[in-house]
């Protein structure tokens, strides 16, 4: 299973949340232990605890049980979908839904499996995926390193040809691919998010991406930064920026989720002292680090 979830806000400090964790990983070894899953990849989960956040290699783990019945389906779908049984992925998918309409999460993951089926039923298959993702997307992407940083380990964008696809929908040298339909790009070399990437011309593509954007100072400005914030189930997220204020200069979208407030972490961040990181930001600005669904049909 290849998914990456983003944490929902959580009201208090990790150490006053014993209720919270709820989900439960078991291990190979025999011991358990609970928390709240964070973040899956497809060779490691995050869990986070009192203790702190530990990451767990799936090859060490034995089985994942969530509190929320419906993450319980997306999980079985997405074990069937790992299986190649299609039909059996589908109906988890929807009981997800069915429990809760607006999982966004089991959503992407029934348009992830519809594209899959999609590509499988036209005999779909990349011949050179890097090449043919620069010369049909004008995207050419660049691997992962470990000298990177464990916090970075996303392919990233090298170069967005002008006039191609990858231009318009104003990919920058430097953006990190984060996920597919919801499902996480972590560790993916080049070839292998191209690959995933790629697919039957005319055919939907949801791609998330991590940008650094800069918000530059306005000690004198009174509307600064020129935009409101809500927590939503996906974290930090902007919901509204004002034209011709610094936001709006610094390219920052309505719907971006921040993930990041210069060092700090949104994680854990309720969202009046994010509210407050901006305001003692004023006078020298503010390197966030947000992320971004794109929606477009291939070409």
């Amino acid at each position: 299973m290849q998914r990456l979830i983003f944490v929902l806000f959580l009201i208090a400090y990790p150490l006053c949340l014993t209720a919270a964790f709820a989900d439960t990983v078991y291990l190979k070894s025999g011991e358990s232990l609970k928390g709240l899953v964070v973040e899956e990849h497809r060779d490691r989960i995050v869990l986070s605890t009192e203790a702190g956040e530990q990451t767990f290699f799936r090859r060490d783990l034995d089985d994942v049980f969530y509190d929320d019945p419906e993450r319980n389906y997306l999980y079985l779908g997405e074990q069937a979908l790992e299986a190649e049984n299609f039909s059996a992925a589908r109906g988890f998918f929807r009981k997800a839904l069915q429990i809760y309409p607006e999982f966004q999460e089991a959503d992407d993951a029934l348009k992830r499996l519809e594209d899959l089926q999609r590509k499988r039923s036209v005999s779909w298959k990349a011949a050179r995926p890097e090449a043919d993702l620069e010369g049909q997307w004008g995207l050419l992407l660049s691997a992962y390193t470990p000298s990177s940083g464990p916090s970075r380990p996303w392919p990233r964008v090298e170069k967005a040809k002008p006039g191609s696809l990858a231009e318009r929908l104003r990919l920058l040298p430097g953006d990190e691919l984060i996920s597919f339909w919801g499902d996480s790009l972590a560790f993916f070399s080049p070839s292998e998010a191209a690959e995933v990437l790629l697919g039957p011309t005319k055919t939907p593509v949801k791609l998330t991406i991590q940008r650094r954007v800069l918000l530059a100072p306005n000690p004198t400005g009174r509307d600064w930064p020129g935009l409101e914030l809500e927590m939503s189930r996906m974290g930090l997220t902007v919901s509204k920026v004002e034209p011709k204020q610094p936001a709006a200069s610094s390219g920052l979208l309505a719907g971006d989720r921040i993930v990041q407030l210069g060092e700090i972490s949104t994680r854990y961040l309720p969202l009046p002292e994010a509210r407050k990181v901006f305001q003692d930001s004023k006078t020298q600005g503010i390197l966030m680090t947000v992320h971004r669904d794109l929606h477009f049909d291939r070409e």
